[in-house]
């Protein structure tokens, strides 16, 4: 039976040890997409008591890496590749859109709003090794930037279909940079989209959206085939989490953004 104590050679809190482990066995696929996470047998694995081994869980559910559903258990975050890219590709269509019409539309207050979030990403941007909640404040900054481009395009509809997308890809987002390690991609990405909205450049904003959401569903995918068993052995060699990623409290996800 599993002793709740400190590994000799780790000194970290169990609950972290057990959540680095369960962490690596839902993204290396040892344990599969919806896969049931019974309690008494990960205790076993991770050589941990339950206690801590409940606190990894909790962790992993607030992470979107599991599931938790009341009087049953918790289960490993499941995605479908087909409901993925129709989700992407109704993204794509919008947001090309809506970056075109806001390079037209957008005035001087919405430039310097998108600008300040560029400057609050800046201290995480020079960071070596970003904490968890630097990381996903930096993800959520982000879709800040898509949402604040989203209002300025001057299109109810268009900004209310994009702020409920955002709000279903969130948890799909945060699974994508726990496998990537494409911070400083993302970053050009998202200055590149600013740049070109701020100077009203309809044609280059346009572009800047359809490639980084085309890039975004790239991963996506990749990341749901692979954790289906179906890429080839040669790609997912390059499909790993983020070294960047360290253990430590989530934050909350900002509240989103709504058209004025």
């Amino acid at each position: 039976m599993p002793l709740d104590h400190r590994p000799a050679n780790d000194e970290r809190p169990l609950s972290e040890v057990a959540y680095d482990s369960l962490k690596s066995m839902i993204l290396s696929g040892r344990v599969k997409p919806g896969e049931r996470l019974w309690e008494r047998e990960l205790a076993r694995r991770v050589n941990v008591s339950r206690t801590p081994l409940r606190e990894a869980l909790g962790r992993l559910a607030r992470d979107g890496l599991a599931v938790s559903r009341p009087g049953v258990g918790y289960f490993a975050v499941e995605f479908d590749a087909k409901v993925t890219e129709e989700v992407y590709e109704f993204r794509l269509s919008l947001e090309v859109t809506a970056a075109r019409a806001a390079a037209r539309r957008i005035g001087q207050k919405g430039i310097a709003e998108l600008n300040g979030l560029l400057r609050q990403l800046a201290p995480i941007a020079r960071r070596k090794k970003p904490t968890v909640d630097e990381l996903r404040e930096e993800m959520n900054l982000g879709f800040r930037i898509h949402e604040v481009v989203a209002r300025e395009c001057g299109n109810r509809l268009i900004c209310e279909a994009l702020l409920q997308l955002y709000d279903q890809m969130r948890l799909l987002s945060w699974i994508d940079f726990l496998w990537f390690d494409k911070w400083s991609l993302t970053r050009q990405e998202h200055k590149d989209l600013v740049s070109a909205v701020a100077a009203h450049d309809e044609k280059r904003a346009a572009k800047a959206a359809e490639r980084h959401v085309k890039r975004c569903m790239k991963d996506a995918l990749w990341v749901i085939k692979v954790q289906q068993g179906e890429a080839s052995n040669g790609l997912t060699q390059d499909i790993r989490p983020s070294n960047q990623i360290r253990p430590g409290n989530q934050a909350r996800p900002r509240k989103d953004l709504r058209p004025q």
